[in-house]
């Protein structure tokens, strides 16, 4: 059987405008959380940037507390996240709103 090589994603999936724009406010909700929390990991407490993601180590990534389906982008729904956290995460379909914030384990 002859196999075809596999086409570029981009071309066969394009992103919509609207979930472009809605990934921009993500990003921008993500940024500011993250300097709000001086950015903090709030799964693993500890220090990340957000600056360069080819870092994945210390990348922080904004995690959608209640389920990115049901269309909640503001600050109140992101929980800040180093990327391998964020993976963890999600490999393990936890639910962080059980998990405490800053305040709550004493971070300055």
């Amino acid at each position: 059987m002859k196999r075809t090589p596999l086409k570029r994603y981009k071309r066969l999936n394009p992103i919509s405008p609207k979930r472009a724009a809605i990934n921009e406010l993500w990003r921008e909700i993500t940024d500011e959380k993250a300097e709000e929390l001086d950015y903090i990991c709030r799964w693993c407490h500890g220090f990340g940037q957000r600056d360069d993601s080819r870092e994945i180590f210390t990348y922080l990534d904004g995690h959608h507390i209640e389920k990115r389906r049901y269309n909640i982008h503001t600050g109140k729904n992101c929980y800040i996240v180093h990327r391998p956290c964020h993976g963890f995460i999600e490999d393990h379909n936890i639910d962080v709103k059980i998990y405490p914030d800053k305040e709550a384990w004493g971070a300055q």
